[in-house]
């Protein structure tokens, strides 16, 4: 009997949690929302992979049929061209729904981390029962925001590196281009945005949280102040890199491809200097100095310049989001 008296407390001890203290309770406390934020990762992971495998048969498939996209009215092309059609469109959304996923994701982060993380203990008092186990309020403040930015620092790459390999597997006959990367959406779902705004999610969240401390004002707050930075990136991206320009004779216009983002256009005297507008005719523009036209543009090259840029203004405002919370945390319960 007292062998297995003396046997308990160790097997007791065997099943003792590996995560403890404060952070043990943060999990356990959201385990229901990781759970489904986790369901619904691997949900969309399975989802893009097997469109993935699947899409490179449709498209062989109506390669053997011998008909084609446009010009072809042969009767026995009609359901074969449709079926075609209707796959490419299914698989252009998934992999667009896929984009906006990657595109929202940091706001869903700020409202979380804002709201149910940080604001509503705030808002109940429950945080005190946490100071009084010997925890220090910059410990219960990290063990709320590591079960958060945990998984997005190990899910989010892979998330975005299997979101890049499906886009690039669109058939060369698709009617759907992919989404350009230049685009919003196509732009903050590649490269290194979709981790650098998640992790300023968690920042903005965590400081809204702690200065708004009302659950759903903070969540409104957090969604606000993301949006704006969202607007004032978007809105000054193209300059975040110099523009190339290209030239042609005023009759004609500069072709770069679909790949090219243009910005600005106009037209060029022959000292190179730009021209206001001109609505007239080229013998018109040619009679006031005008010689050639112009065309600033951002080529496929500069993705990674942009992104890298815009990357490092990301994380200068994420890290100062996280300098002013604890500075608030010390100040208010220091």
């Amino acid at each position: 009997m007292s062998t297995l008296l003396d046997e308990r407390p160790a097997a007791a001890a065997s099943v003792k949690p590996r995560l403890r203290g404060p952070l043990w309770v943060s999990v356990r406390l959201h385990r229901t929302p990781l759970l489904i934020a986790a369901g619904t990762v691997v949900a969309g992971v399975l989802i893009l992979v097997a469109y993935r495998m699947w899409i490179g048969g449709v498209a062989d498939d109506f390669a053997a049929t011998g008909c084609v996209l446009s010009g072809d009215d042969r009767p026995d092309c009609f359901q074969p061209f449709r079926d075609f059609h209707d796959d490419m469109l299914a698989f252009h959304r998934v992999t667009q729904y896929g984009a906006f996923f990657l595109q929202l994701l940091p706001a869903v982060i700020g409202a979380f981390i804002a709201g149910p993380v940080v604001a509503r203990e705030l808002e109940s008092g429950t945080y005190k029962l946490a100071w009084t186990q010997s925890d220090s309020p910059a410990c219960w403040f990290a063990s709320k925001l590591l079960p958060v930015a945990a998984p997005v620092l190990l899910l989010v790459p892979p998330l975005t590196a299997l979101l890049a390999w499906v886009n690039a597997s669109v058939p060369a006959n698709s009617p759907y281009d992919p989404l350009r990367w230049y685009q919003t959406t196509g732009y903050l779902s590649r490269g290194t945005a979709p981790l650098t705004y998640a992790l300023l999610g968690i920042a903005v969240g965590a400081l809204v949280g702690l200065l708004v401390r009302r659950t759903v004002p903070a969540m409104s707050v957090a969604l606000l102040a993301l949006g704006g930075v969202f607007l004032a990136m978007n809105r000054v991206r193209e300059w975040l890199w110099p523009t190339r320009t290209a030239t042609s004779p005023l009759d004609g216009y500069p072709s770069l491809g679909r790949a090219a983002w243009s910005r600005d256009n106009g037209l060029l005297d022959a000292a190179g200097n730009r021209l206001p507008d001109m609505n007239c005719e080229v013998s018109c523009q040619a009679e006031r100095g005008a010689a050639v036209r112009y065309l600033d543009y951002h080529p496929e090259s500069h993705f990674w310049p942009l992104q890298l840029v815009e990357t490092g203004i990301v994380l200068v405002l994420a890290a100062a989001c996280v300098f002013a919370a604890f500075k608030v945390l010390g100040r208010r319960h220091g």
